[in-house]
């Protein structure tokens, strides 16, 4: 990969990155100057060109720790970008930088020494289901799922005005922060909002990332997720069984009991579905619970 660049006062502006990479990291230097800022247009289709890396071509992108600006449609038509990976030092996003964005669904952010609102304004401009990582000090992290949302504005004839109607848990889940800073009692707190318009599979998705990455993860909200966990448990394991999730399966068991009925039908089902770690783990389970109520049966 080939960087375009030029040097400013604050350090390198990346222009543009020719060459056929799907999967781009930009580095922190280059000719020993920290990278400030992306350009404007950097990776759209328009800058990059025939030979650029950008519109189509892009499908993932990790940017610098050193990175403070992002220009003006800076991935403008990107419409196969996947996954982005940054830091939430970044102070400045340009108007339009992620339009066109349709299939950015992941982010992955650093929140080490993060201040400022790029967390805030980056999940504002993308609308659609969206997975995001949030990484701390000490390994430390959460993942959290936005679900999608649209606006529609409909048209209030007696008092001539326009009003904006949202659809879907999306836009207020997308509204948790104070200062800038992501309020987590807020996110849990809306959960039966997102369970009366989502779908079980994203209910399923959200209780689990919360539950296993429990970043101030309150004791009420745990008890709110385990409790709907519980209540759809056989959606869950077979969701799990279905997209290979044999780690969340495995952690919803900690505090499941399943019956033997249970048990079986799901050894079935991933037996159908050819998933074997799950298979065996659920095999052991009903083994050793079998063994188990034995031996409380005998004393």
């Amino acid at each position: 990969m080939e960087i375009k660049y030029r040097i400013t006062e604050q350090g390198a502006v990346i222009e543009k990155c020719l060459g056929t990479e799907e999967r781009v990291k930009i580095p922190e230097t280059v000719e020993g100057c920290p990278v400030h800022a992306l350009d404007a247009y950097a990776f759209s289709e328009a800058r990059a060109g025939a030979s650029g890396i950008g519109g189509e071509r892009l499908h993932e992108i990790s940017l610098p720790g050193s990175l403070k600006k992002i220009g003006n449609y800076a991935f403008y038509g990107c419409r196969n970008l996947e996954k982005m990976t940054l830091c939430h030092t970044i102070e400045d996003i340009g108007g339009g930088a992620f339009t066109g964005c349709y299939r950015l669904r992941e982010l992955d952010i650093s929140m080490q020494n993060g201040v400022g609102y790029c967390f805030k304004e980056i999940i504002g401009e993308l609308r659609r289901e969206l997975r995001v990582t949030l990484r701390f000090e000490g390994g430390k992290q959460a993942r959290l799922l936005f679900p999608e949302y649209y606006e529609e504005a409909v048209e209030n004839t007696p008092a001539r005005i326009l009003e904006t109607h949202f659809h879907g848990s999306g836009y207020p889940y997308r509204q948790c922060f104070q200062g800038g800073v992501f309020q987590f009692q807020e996110y849990d707190g809306l959960f039966f909002e997102a369970a009366a318009w989502e779908g079980e599979d994203f209910c399923i998705e959200l209780s689990l990332s919360r539950l296993e990455y429990p970043w101030k993860l309150s004791e009420d909200a745990k008890g709110i997720y385990m409790a709907w966990l519980m209540e759809h448990r056989m959606s869950a394991a077979n969701w799990c069984i279905e997209f290979e999730r044999d780690e969340d399966l495995e952690f919803m068991s900690t505090f499941t009991e399943w019956s033997g009925g249970e048990l079986l039908e799901l050894i079935q089902k991933a037996n159908q579905r050819g998933r074997t770690g799950i298979q065996s783990f659920l095999m052991d389970y009903k083994f050793r619970n079998r063994k188990q109520k034995q031996e409380t049966f005998e004393l």
